[in-house]
């Protein structure tokens, strides 16, 4: 993992976290500038960890460049898939991060990867500086959204739709098996599926 503190070099790649940031119509220009102004520069070659089970996570990450994926070992010793981010899109394990306790799941590089991190304690900073807290709130809850593929309510074919309307990237840039595990099916359902809807 290599750190950057190039303010310049930085500040040449805020556009997507601005844009990030104001879309939700949140916060003004000035108040993502608070943000980032905190954020710090990181990169991640394929196969690298931002957090390994047994960690505490204590940062949000917005994607600049890249691919990750959450995943974690059942009982009975089975990789699941929790979560596939992509470029522009915030990540963080939640419940680790919330609570400051031991991380029991993975967030993993699947290429070479550009993320910009926000502590914490720097998250803790803007809350009591203002209602940053609120507004950051709402800007934060896509990384967090329950795993709503995973839903047995919703059939093969209804998973792989809301996919491709939700996240569309994630078609291109995961494995099949990976991608399969975060919509709750194996390979071979999907792979029926997709022809399914190909055809």
């Amino acid at each position: 993992m290599a750190i950057h503190r190039n303010r310049m070099y930085i500040h040449s790649m805020y556009d997507g976290i601005k844009n990030s940031l104001v879309k939700f119509g949140a916060l003004s220009e000035a108040q993502a500038a608070e943000i980032t102004n905190r954020l710090r520069h990181l990169q991640f070659a394929r196969g690298q960890f931002l957090i390994r089970e047994g960690q505490v996570c204590q940062h949000f990450y917005f994607i600049n460049s890249g691919s990750f994926r959450q995943h974690t070992i059942t009982d009975s010793g089975d990789e699941i898939t929790l979560n596939l981010w992509a470029e522009n899109e915030w990540m963080f394990e939640h419940k680790s991060f919330i609570t400051q306790q031991a991380s029991i799941s993975n967030i993993e590089a699947c290429s070479d990867s550009e993320v910009f991190s926000l502590s914490v304690w720097d998250f803790h900073e803007l809350v009591k500086a203002s209602d940053l807290f609120f507004r950051l709130g709402k800007i934060f809850e896509q990384a967090i959204q329950p795993n709503e593929y995973q839903q047995n309510r919703l059939s093969p074919e209804e998973k792989y739709e809301l996919l491709l309307r939700n996240k569309p990237r994630i078609i291109q840039l995961f494995p099949l098996k990976h991608i399969a595990s975060y919509l709750g099916m194996t390979p071979e359902t999907l792979s029926r599926v997709r022809k399914k809807i190909i055809s």
